[in-house]
């Protein structure tokens, strides 16, 4: 789909934005390149609604528990962030420590069908805000792919939904929405096993049989969750929540 002037309901405008850096809010100003067309019912401004025992991560407001490691940045627009990518991968990263075992829900959107991104679980702290440190904490971490085309060799396993470049997981391929649609994934990690539901439909299950990676959430050693920026790139994301299991 393409992404640009076109104005109807359900338009989400740059309007407001807030740039997000390291925890810090600061005015962005001027014209924002793109504007996008959300499916119906799902424009925006809307709250977080938590249910089933989730709290929220991100509600559409604060980033105070957030912080930026590596390229780019994130402005807040009315309930979402909005990634703005630099020259090199960026991570953005959710200060307070995930449950050991948990139940992870968001929502999000890429402009362009070629757009990607990724979801980092059980990511060790980011020592510093340097892109080696983020590259650092994600090696250690597991990723759920936000890609369509499947870079590289456009194979299953670096697609979205799946646990990228994991052979050994049990997959059944879904297409996410067309660009500029709001696609929603749930993702479990418990004790080693996870999987990924995009859009109510089972993507993939992984066993991880690696104790150096994915390590669960402990009071000595906390970890957390990430949101990946690719150069070039641009995504949404909303309404992320989790649950302790």
């Amino acid at each position: 789909m393409g992404i640009g002037s076109e104005v109807n309901e359900g338009v989400l405008s740059m309007a407001g934005a807030r740039r997000v850096s390291g925890g810090k809010h600061d005015s962005v100003t001027g014209a924002h390149p793109a504007s996008l067309v959300a499916r119906p019912g799902q424009s925006g401004n809307r709250l977080l609604h938590l249910k089933e025992g989730f709290a929220a991560v991100f509600d559409g407001s604060s980033i105070d528990d957030w912080q930026m490691a590596g390229s780019g940045h994130f402005v807040i627009v009315h309930d979402r962030l909005e990634s703005v990518p630099g020259d090199d991968v960026g991570l953005f990263w959710y200060t307070v420590p995930t449950p050991p075992d948990f139940i992870l829900r968001l929502e999000w959107l890429r402009w362009r069908h070629e757009d990607a991104s990724g979801v980092f679980l059980r990511l060790p702290q980011p020592v510093g805000g340097s892109g080696s440190a983020a590259l650092a904490a994600m090696r250690q971490a597991f990723e759920v792919q936000i890609d369509e085309v499947g870079i590289p060799g456009a194979t299953a396993i670096h697609k979205t939904g799946a646990i990228f470049n994991e052979p050994n997981q049990l997959l059944t391929p879904h297409p996410a929405h067309a660009a500029a649609a709001w696609n929603e994934f749930e993702i479990t990690a418990k004790d080693q096993e996870y999987s990924v539901r995009l859009n109510g439909r089972l993507v993939t299950r992984f066993v991880n049989a690696d104790e150096a990676r994915g390590r669960a959430s402990s009071p000595g050693a906390p970890s957390f969750i990430g949101l990946q920026m690719q150069p070039g790139s641009r995504i949404a994301f909303r309404s992320i929540r989790i649950k302790a299991l």
